[in-house]
């Protein structure tokens, strides 16, 4: 059945990884979409609330922090963590939803906020790929806050915003227990439907593997394990003389030889380095899903991922890639090895990495869960 979808995420079509984008057009082909509303703070309240948090920030009255530090990544990181940030995008969120004049049959937004305060007239879903509770656990830095009570204020909208959730939709299972044994929610109404290739089409092509090129393409290089790979680098290049290494998406400062260091790089450039490198390793110390591990099966790439969050359910160890723990490079190193020297190995993981991501992970196949799930709900 074609249900009518309002949708709600912050940057409208754009942002988190281009996963609203993705979402929003796969549901578009399947579903009407009545209308994307960028649910982030703009104007007046935009700038208030920055001037907030600057004011809030320890120390400022003294003037003891640096301004890059107040100014940039603090401030930034801060300024999202209050009540009053969640509060005013929720209002302003309503009143754009109030404005609208098409009919719908069901809201869904990506993440929990704008928060769900109070019990929806109509079906209205949450697409989460991860949790404070997780970050609590996994990785501490994405759960600091200015005190202990805007973090318990988070808390209590967050969990309410699932609890009062027509439907959660988790971007794994891993995600899904969190929803389901941290907040409390009634595991009926928690699916996972994954995530989609941020790909327009799939590459067809006779993969080379004989570059022995690791490939790693991430924004954050530290908490996606970029000093592990490196000291697994130095182990590769006494087995393997001429084996390369390409570092994409940051531009961390590297003076090992045979790493090369890109930066960001444009679309068209990193489809090239997928297309030339035999193997991508990404071993996170935190990943809440890992959209380039997909982007690297499409290239028929075998995986190299940690033990941790949703890596397990999208590299099937020793089938189309390998899982070793966090900051475990001798671990790393070895598998790295075991690959660059057998190519015939590279081809069958890659392959069969291409296979599983064409038959798992598609944003038409998100769609197809979510569809299933609108079916109970929409009556």
């Amino acid at each position: 059945m074609k249900y009518r979808i309002l949708a709600l995420g912050a940057g409208g079509l754009s942002g988190l990884s281009g996963v609203h984008g993705n979402l929003f057009s796969a549901l578009a082909k399947k579903h009407e979409l009545v209308d994307v509303i960028d649910t982030r703070l703009s104007g007046f309240w935009k700038y208030w609330n920055a001037f907030y948090c600057f004011l809030r920030l320890p120390g400022v009255s003294k003037y003891l922090h640096p301004a890059y530090t107040v100014l940039g990544k603090e401030i930034t990181h801060y300024r999202m963590r209050t009540k009053y940030y969640v509060l005013k995008r929720t209002i302003a969120c309503e009143n754009k939803i109030k404005r609208i004049n098409a009919e719908y049959d069901v809201i869904l937004q990506t993440t929990w906020i704008p928060a769900i305060i109070s019990n929806p007239t109509k079906p209205h879903c949450i697409f989460a790929d991860f949790t404070l509770k997780m970050a609590e656990r996994e990785y501490p830095a994405w759960a600091r806050f200015f005190c202990e009570r805007d973090k318990s204020k988070w808390l209590e909208l967050e969990t309410k915003s699932y609890r009062n959730a027509t439907m959660v939709f988790t971007a794994s299972s891993h995600t899904r227990d969190s929803v389901i044994n941290d907040y409390g929610v009634d595991n009926k109404k928690v699916v996972p439907v994954y995530e989609g290739v941020n790909l327009k089409e799939f590459p067809t092509f006779e993969k080379d593997y004989s570059n022995k090129i690791i490939l790693f393409v991430g924004k954050d290089f530290e908490r996606k394990g970029g000093q592990s790979l490196i000291k697994a680098f130095k182990e590769v290049k006494k087995e393997v003389p001429d084996a390369k290494m390409i570092v994409a998406g940051c531009a961390p400062q590297i003076n090992v030889p045979d790493i090369t260091v890109e930066g960001y790089v444009d679309h068209e450039r990193l489809l090239q380095l997928y297309r030339d490198a035999s193997v991508f390793a990404m071993p996170s110390i935190c990943e809440p899903f890992g959209l380039v591990f997909l982007e690297a099966k499409a290239y028929k790439m075998p995986c190299i991922g940690s033990t941790v969050d949703a890596m397990p359910e999208i590299i099937e160890d020793g089938k189309t890639g390998f899982l070793i723990p966090p900051n475990d490079y001798k671990q790393l190193a070895d598998k790295l090895i075991l690959l660059l020297e057998d190519e015939s190995l590279l081809k069958k993981l890659g392959e069969e990495g291409r296979k599983r991501m064409e038959k798992c992970f598609t944003w038409d196949l998100v769609v197809d869960k979510m569809t299933k799930e609108f079916n109970k709900i929409c009556t």
